[in-house]
């Protein structure tokens, strides 16, 4: 069979012709009404994953597994739905590249973490102190977590299971944090505390968090620790690094501001601690805002409702979705 050149399974509309190899996130063999045996696939590639169908079965295909598909767009109430002619079981590519889902806008939110970066430092400044932000320039400031923190995924989820959805998970809570401060007339050193929270308040991503093939999966550090401790592991001995520094210099950091900082990263969630600061609490309602969407777009963009007005129920934020 002649293998044409990869095609991206978003890119598809409907009446597209295409074919690529794709990884098998998942597959079932279910049945028809008159009893035929057909295939009910999930295919991934960079772009995200698709449902895919195909009227016959290949014997041992299983989570894993790449495959060559060559396949139709067609409609089905109304909606497009992607059915293969043809598959073949292929041997993993040498190359993912095609296949770890990147997140689309990377570079402008790498551009927009700098902005942020230099807004933090224009309220240390108003504040007179630097405390918050010498934490932040500890992080940051090592090339090899920077590296990491570029391309690490910051959930196992499609929104932000990308390389490069950490970065972009940071990027949008810190900002719509630093739009809110206005709004909330927050004091120059609370501004400050509510920047540097925002940009730590998930960093433990990096060590919770990897691709494993073309997934994003938890990994064993995340399962047994959880993602909120790695964060305050890698702030605490930020921490302790600048509190090092300061006192070769015989200075000392800001006992309340530093406080203030680690109560607004462990309670950005409300779980284990609730917010009791202003911006303990603001960084804790853009970050629930942000989860709540993300979840309701990605659950909107899999509903299997095809051609319904509304979604079915979601059981995470309790209620279905009108689409028209």
């Amino acid at each position: 069979m002649a293998k044409e050149e990869h095609a991206f399974l978003h890119h598809q509309e409907k009446g597209d012709s295409f074919s690529g190899t794709y990884y098998v996130e998942a597959v079932f063999v279910k049945q028809t009404q008159h009893g035929k045996d057909y295939l009910d696939l999930t295919l991934r590639d960079r772009s995200g994953s698709r449902y895919v169908k195909y009227w016959g079965v290949l014997e041992g295909l299983q989570k894993g597994d790449f495959v060559f598909v060559a396949a139709n767009v067609e409609e089905y109430r109304g909606n497009p739905s992607i059915v293969a002619k043809n598959i073949e079981q292929m041997d993993a590519p040498s190359d993912l590249s095609d296949y770890i889902p990147v997140y689309d806008d990377s570079d402008k939110q790498a551009e927009r973490f700098d902005a942020i970066r230099d807004a933090l430092k224009e309220a240390e400044t108003e504040a007179e102190d630097p405390t918050a932000g010498m934490i932040v320039d500890e992080v940051y400031g090592n090339s090899r977590f920077f590296e990491k923190f570029v391309v690490a995924p910051g959930s196992v989820r499609p929104h932000y299971g990308r390389q490069g959805g950490l970065l972009a998970n940071t990027v949008r809570v810190a900002d719509a944090c630093l739009g809110s401060a206005e709004f909330y007339d927050l004091v120059p050193q609370e501004r400050v505390i509510l920047l540097s929270s925002a940009l730590l308040h998930r960093i433990g991503a990096i060590d919770a968090f990897e691709f494993q093939d073309c997934v994003p999966v938890e990994t064993k550090r995340g399962l047994l620790v959880g993602l909120n401790n790695l964060t305050m592991t890698r702030v605490s001995a930020a921490l302790k690094r600048v509190v090092a520094a300061l006192t070769k210099e015989k200075k000392s950091v800001d006992q309340d501001i530093v406080l203030r900082m680690l109560h607004a990263v462990s309670s950005y969630d409300g779980l284990s601690v609730m917010p009791m600061t202003k911006e303990a609490l603001l960084l804790h309602s853009v970050w629930r805002m942000d989860r709540d969407m993300v979840d309701a777009v990605e659950f909107i963009q899999n509903d299997m409702n095809e051609g319904e007005e509304f979604t079915a129920y979601d059981p995470v934020l309790r209620r279905r979705y009108f689409t028209g």
